[in-house]
């Protein structure tokens, strides 16, 4: 044992070689020779090197070399503090001694720190599952407005991907250790312990936010069965805490701007390639040379226009967010409440998003055995976009000498920028939402025993209103010279409200007690969900007048639908946590959940877990080994399950549909019903074992962290239709059944570093990584020839296509290749002739990269204090990501009217053989096939966030505790293969709304 120590020693001592790996190095500069020398040592006897040592009171001090040795002047009077990440500091009066040595002891309550699970809270150290947690004050150092796009990179077992930069729609899809099913992958988000959507959870205002808990394998997520199969985001929201009112004010302003722009050629070039096209096809060029001309000199930009379609878009939009909160109270009522507005512009004319957001979480202890807690809370949200919903898609689909923006006269073309116009209607959104939760806690007669009663409401209304009315018409240009105004094309107005509600009620039995060195806790709970949902829509067309009320459309076209319902779940929860010594835990959960959706015989499920930890560190073999602070394994295994069924309700019953309208006898017209999807009286929910082994450490002094978890899951049961395999002639839609199986599997580890070189300097570092891999075992698959393209053992979303080998040289080589796609020269696509017959068909396409949501997610977060300023960085990527792209977005002249992209311009020409693009055709059948050529690697590295901080001395302001100057980022920089587009876009035709970068600046300042 004496050897095992002293070979775990030196590491300890040279703890900075392991800093060096996570990128940073910091030199201390503060050592000078003094009378007052020492060393400070951990209670084992150990040195600890880093330590700050500062005369209170005082700016000087110095830190401890790697052998915990210091030197310091200090008068006789003046006192030495003694602090250190991970121990409890000490002071002590120098009173004339030239040398002091010092002991320092272990901060056990950071092991005991509370950490947010399902249904209640442990102490980190006791926790046997899985489960991460992000800051707040990280969430907040974030820009972004959508909450969903500020986790992803800050901790292991998040895989996330932003689609869209859409201002109230630019929300990130969020995947807890990748997608493991062929249905809804998303997790399932509790916040304040009621169970609400992930639009509840995206719209929250940061401020708002105490803590956000991931949790991740079956043994923490057991608690909520049949939803939590796909993991579980908790939110838990800030609460009053007894003391004086205090007041926090917040203010920032944003400009953001598009993270990529595509980058097409003008007319001049776009003319010339056209006309090398069609040499290509044989045929005659189009444009003459005075065509030509006059497209490079724009003298008669009416017949020879010069046009950049994405100029209607600004360049850059605004962002402002302001807020204030409260928080205080007595020890008999704390409250925190808070209030905040956000204004967030798009970049198309009139695209703005706004929001408002109220909480108010008021704690009343009744008598001393009595709590209640009244938690309100609201959001407003209105989005506001032009008419044309596909706007991107004209934009991006439109040749720059298709016809200006405007004609010389100062009138409107038909091109796609008419489309942008705000004047021509709208596209509204109105999205009010209510959540209201009562809690009374009674602490019973009996010691750890307590009763928790809840009652929860929420209430959400939405309304959609689009409206298209042209006030401002366009021309067309006459072959006479003169504009004609075209007719403004049909008005319409469409408007829907949905009204959603939902009641929870919960009761809880807790039970908590501690037995010699046995802790006890356990749980039991009852749980009820009703949910209610009314809706109702009308549709007008015909409209003389611009008022955009259903009452004015024309009464020839009438169309009005609605349909209402509702649904109700039950649960019952157990879970019993024992641990002993501090060293040994176990635990078991179980969850017993009945849902409406299936058979009377099928609706009740079981869903167990059972997990073991072990504290090793706290054994005596390795409690005086010195780089060992704590060391903790754990594994867990259960099985869960998804219940949601995209939309689908009641499988077990034959469905019938109302469409279209019958004739009976003299004339009476009556409503056709349809024999609908058949019935699957089996049907269930998906069933997802889940196994996890991992382990928790702490090392040297508390200076590094690390966790490292292994997951494998097993989903069966997911639901699908025989749609390949049966044939259409059936007549009728197929039922739902238990059908595909799918295993996801990977890897996550953590590593984290923190440090105070001295009082005024001080670091911290963490880098996490997640590796999620799956596979289908078994899915509806066709009957094929080609082995080559079953989904069957790939990973979901696969691709396929033929197998690129690249571009055709000469005619020779075209002459001895297999017979490829229609026509082909040098300069074409050559494709593999997989099964070896001499052509290149569907037996030929094969297997050529997988989805475009990534594999891999990685992030590395940095902080650093100096005195009063504050640097945070985030550097967030992906890889193991692919992205088709095809149509506007890589094919010049696509339907022959398309514009070209400043890429395209690479391409192969007999001077230019060695192009990164096919030679330039009209008509590319073969070009165009799908292929791997078209397939690119959207690995990408981001500095997610930056932000830079100064606090504000305020020790001569009386009222003041705080003022906060910040400028931040993020998307600040993105490094990317893919050209033109964000990586994370997955409009493989460029439809998409962009993503945005955003500089921020703002103040806090706390009363």
């Amino acid at each position: 044992m004496q050897q095992l120590y002293s070979l775990l020693r030196v590491p300890r001592r040279r703890y900075g070689l392991l800093v060096a790996l996570f990128g940073f190095t910091i030199f201390s500069v503060f050592g000078q020779n003094t009378p007052v020398t020492g060393t400070v040592t951990d209670t084992e006897g150990q040195p600890i090197p880093g330590v700050s040592i500062t005369v209170k009171g005082t700016t000087k001090g110095t830190v401890t070399d790697l052998n915990g040795a210091f030197e310091l002047s200090a008068a006789d009077n003046e006192v030495l503090v003694f602090s250190f990440i991970g121990f409890l500091s000490k002071e002590i009066p120098v009173s004339g001694q030239a040398t002091i040595n010092v002991q320092l002891e272990e901060d056990v309550a950071q092991l005991d720190e509370v950490v947010v699970v399902g249904y209640g809270e442990q102490k980190r150290s006791d926790i046997s599952g899985a489960v991460s947690q992000v800051e707040q004050k990280e969430i907040a150092r974030s820009p972004a407005p959508n909450l969903s796009n500020n986790l992803v990179g800050r901790t292991a077992g998040i895989i996330a991907t932003q689609r869209s930069g859409s201002p109230g729609d630019d929300q990130s899809n969020i995947f807890i250790r990748g997608i493991g099913t062929t249905g809804d992958a998303s997790p399932l988000y509790v916040i304040d312990g009621i169970i609400r959507t992930a639009r509840d959870f995206a719209q929250l205002n940061a401020n708002e936010i105490e803590s956000v808990s991931v949790l991740k394998d079956a043994a923490s997520a057991a608690v909520f069965g049949v939803r939590g199969g796909n993991g579980v985001i908790l939110v838990t929201t800030k609460r009053g805490v007894a003391g004086k009112m205090q007041i926090a004010l917040n203010a920032s302003y944003g400009i953001q701007e598009r993270t990529r722009t595509p980058e097409y050629v003008g007319s001049y070039e776009w003319a010339m390639l056209y006309n090398e096209a069609l040499v290509n096809q044989g045929q005659a060029p189009q444009y003459t040379d005075d065509d030509l001309q006059k497209y490079r000199d724009q003298s008669s930009p009416d017949t020879h226009p010069d046009t950049d379609w994405l100029s209607v878009l600004s360049t850059t939009a605004p962002m402002y967010n302001m807020g204030i909160t409260a928080n205080g109270g007595s020890d008999k009522v704390q409250y925190a409440t808070s209030l905040s507005y956000l204004n967030q512009e798009g970049i198309v004319p009139s695209n703005v998003f706004k929001r408002y957001n109220f909480r108010s979480n008021i704690d009343a202890n009744v008598t001393n055995t009595t709590k209640l807690s009244f938690d309100v809370s609201g959001r407003n949200e209105s989005t506001n976009n032009v008419a044309a919903p596909e706007l991107f898609r004209w934009l991006m689909s439109a040749r720059p000498n298709l016809a200006p923006i405007k004609w010389s006269n100062g009138t409107y073309s038909s091109g796609p920028a008419y489309q942008a116009l705000p004047e021509n209607g709208y596209r509204n959104r109105l999205i009010q939402a209510f959540k209201g939760r009562v809690q009374l806690l009674q602490q019973l007669p009996v010691e750890g025993l307590s009763l928790k009663g809840i009652a929860s409401f929420d209430k959400t209304l939405t309304d959609q209103k689009n409206w298209t009315f042209a006030k401002t018409p366009y021309y067309t240009l006459a072959s006479d010279g003169s504009f004609v105004e075209a007719p403004r094309g049909a008005t319409e107005l469409y408007s829907d409200h949905n009204d959603y509600q939902s009641i929870t009620l919960e009761s809880h039995l807790n039970y908590m007690h501690t037995f010699g060195r046995s802790e006890v806790s356990g749980l039991v709970l009852y749980t009820q969900t009703k949910e209610y949902w009314n809706f109702i829509s009308g549709l007008r067309t015909g409209y003389t007048l611009g008022i955009d009320e259903l009452d004015f459309g024309s009464a020839a076209n009438r169309n009005n639908r609605g349909y209402s319902g509702s649904s109700g779940r039950q649960g019952v929860v157990g879970r019993l946590n024992w641990t002993y010594a501090s060293k040994y835990i176990l635990e078991g959960s179980f969850r017993a959940d009945g849902s409406e959706q299936f058979a009377p015989g099928n609706r009740w499920g079981f869903f167990p877990s059972a997990s073991v930890a072990y504290v090793i560190s706290r054994e005596s073999f390795l409690e005086n080994v010195p780089m060992i602070n704590f060391l903790k394994l754990r594994g867990s295994y259960g099985v869960l399950g998804n219940d949601r069924l995209g939309g689908a309700r009641f499988l077990y019953l034959q469905s019938f549909y109302q469409n279209g309208t019958a004739v009976f006898g003299d004339g009476n017209v009556q409503p056709a019903i349809f024999e609908g999807r058949l019935s699957s009286p089996n049907v269930t929910w998906e069933t997802v074992k889940k196994l996890n082994i991992g382990f928790d450490a702490t090392l040297w002094n508390n200076q590094l962290s690390v966790t490292a978890d292994f997951f494998y899951d097993k989903r069966s049961d997911i639901l699908g239709q025989r749609n390949l395999s049966v044939p259409s002639l059936l007549g009728i839609d197929l039922p739902f059944e238990n059908l595909a199986k799918v295993d996801n599997k990977g890897i996550e580890l953590v590593l984290g570093h923190q440090n105070s070189l001295s009082e005024d300097l001080r670091y911290s570092m963490n880098a996490n990584l997640t590796f999620a891999r799956n596979k289908v075992i078994y899915i509806d698959e066709p009957a094929s020839e080609n082995p080559n393209i079953r989904r069957t053992g790939r990973p979901l979303n696969a691709q396929f296509g033929y197998r690129a080998l690249g571009l055709f040289q000469t005619v020779e080589e075209v002459q001895n290749a297999p017979t490829q796609i229609g026509d082909i020269a040098p300069g074409d696509i050559r494709y593999e002739d997989v099964n070896g017959d001499g052509k290149i068909d569907d037996l030929d396409r094969v297997y050529i990269g997988s989805s475009n949501t990534p594999e891999i997610i990685f992030g590395y977060n940095g902080n650093l204090a100096y005195k009063n300023f504050e640097l945070s960085l985030l550097f967030q990527g992906g890889t193991r990501v692919q992205q088709y792209y095809s149509g506007e977005a890589a094919w010049p002249f696509f339907l022959g009217t398309s514009g070209v992209l400043k890429q395209n311009l690479d391409r192969w020409t007999p001077e230019n053989t060695d192009a990164s693009e096919p030679r330039v055709l009209i008509n590319a059948d073969n070009n165009h096939a799908g292929s791997s050529f078209w397939l690119r690697d959207a690995s990408y590295v981001r500095l997610k966030n930056v932000e830079i901080a100064y606090n504000v001395p305020v020790a001569n302001l009386k009222f003041v505790q705080g003022i906060r100057v910040y400028v931040n980022a993020n998307n600040a920089l993105t490094w990317t293969a893919i050209e033109n587009f964000d990586p994370e876009n997955d409009s493989g035709r460029g439809w998409g709304y962009p993503q945005f970068r955003i500089w921020n600046a703002g103040l806090n300042i706390n009363f």
